[in-house]
């Protein structure tokens, strides 16, 4: 068993309020391979599928996210001169019948003219000179594996029906990193309030160094309600966020998950400010060969101290002692000596490591509970 690491959660309650505040939905980040690009779309399916609004905006939707995500695998630098940030990202907001995509990728400054050139001219043509600028340019582009000559761009335009947000931040001498983002609405042609609700650019730069800082590569937030905890496995079961993750690791990592979103459901508080849902987020990453499991929810105060309590208790057991507990507490739930939830005792078995959290007050009513599970790459 490994020595936890710091319990200081301070960044996963400014994560959780930040996406709140800025209505995001999830964001990933990391480097863009074919197999996590692959990955991602189907996470992004899945999210699709428990995400409110009509089926044609949602086809809108992940169109824009499939050229998106392919946008950073195609043009991401990876070099060693880049020693400051070689990570893309992908971000998603939703509110009220809108959404906003962002992403980021690092560009070599060499290519930076070329590329606002490209946006600056797809953001000034109306629908038909879009439509006949990507005929002209599809008949005299050769496809490389780099794409084509801003036609990516030039459809997200079409598919979003409004203009590319952008902004390119220096890096060093070689590199800068380039974050672009569009917003999609039933309407289309959004007006400028609208254009300028969700501030992706900005969001998007605020949450990658958080989740840089803090190791982490996929942030999550929902709805953990019962039925919507569970709607969420099929979704999780499809990551895989690092190509040298064994099967084995992935089925732990999956396990512990499902009994982390079940303990949202079970401990979460109802909150009026929340509009009566129980609202958690997730997050998934990875330091050196340690998998980290993180959630944050709010809970009710009068119930702080006993969560707090039976945490500790399941802690200062050995392995003998707690494989001893839970097989006793398998035949009888109410059995004396202590009463605690089997789901925190089985995510210290699966991840043979203590459970580490955090709970803050937050009013005279509710605490945030943080919740990290540790597991080890064998």
């Amino acid at each position: 068993m490994k020595n936890p690491p710091s319990t200081d959660h301070a960044f996963v309650y400014c994560l959780y309020q930040m996406m709140i505040k800025d209505h995001l939905n999830y964001a990933y980040r990391g480097i863009f391979t074919q197999k996590i690009t692959d990955s991602l779309i189907k996470f992004i399916q899945g999210l699709l599928k428990i995400t409110g609004g009509s089926r044609k905006i949602k086809k809108r939707v992940f169109y824009v996210m499939i050229e998106c995500i392919q946008n950073v695998t195609r043009h991401q630098e990876i070099s060693d001169k880049a020693q400051l940030r070689t990570d893309g990202i992908f971000l998603f907001q939703s509110e009220a019948g809108m959404y906003n995509i962002s992403m980021g990728n690092s560009i070599d400054n060499k290519h930076i003219d070329l590329l606002k050139e490209k946006l600056e001219k797809v953001n000034q043509l109306s629908k038909e000179e879009l439509k006949e600028y990507y005929k002209k340019v599809l008949k005299n582009t050769v496809i490389s594996e780099k794409g084509g000559a801003g036609l990516g761009l030039i459809e997200i335009v079409r598919k979003s029906g409004n203009q590319l947000g952008f902004k390119f931040k220096k890096l060093d001498d070689n590199f800068s990193f380039f974050f672009m983002d569009t917003l999609i609405n039933e309407l289309e042609d959004a007006n400028s309030e609208q254009m300028h609700f969700f501030n992706g650019v900005e969001v998007t730069e605020k949450v990658m160094d958080l989740m840089d800082l803090n190791h982490i590569n996929l942030l999550y937030r929902g709805q953990f309600s019962e039925h919507k905890a569970f709607d969420m496995l099929d979704v999780i079961e499809n990551v895989r966020l690092h190509e040298d993750q064994t099967p084995l690791v992935k089925k732990r990592i999956f396990r512990v998950v499902v009994e982390m979103l079940e303990n949202i459901s079970l401990h979460g508080a109802y909150l009026e400010c929340l509009a009566g849902q129980k609202i958690g987020i997730l997050l998934i990453g990875r330091e050196g060969k340690t998998n980290r499991l993180i959630t944050g929810d709010l809970i009710m105060n009068d119930s702080a101290k006993t969560l707090a309590k039976q945490l500790d208790y399941i802690n200062s057991m050995n392995e003998e002692k707690l494989n001893d507990f839970f097989i006793r507490k398998l035949d009888d739930e109410d059995m004396p000596d202590f009463k605690t939830d089997l789901g925190f005792v089985d995510m210290r078995r699966k991840s043979d490591n203590i459970l580490i959290y955090q709970i803050v007050p937050v009013n005279s009513d509710c605490s945030f509970f943080s919740l990290e599970v540790n597991i080890e790459e064998k």
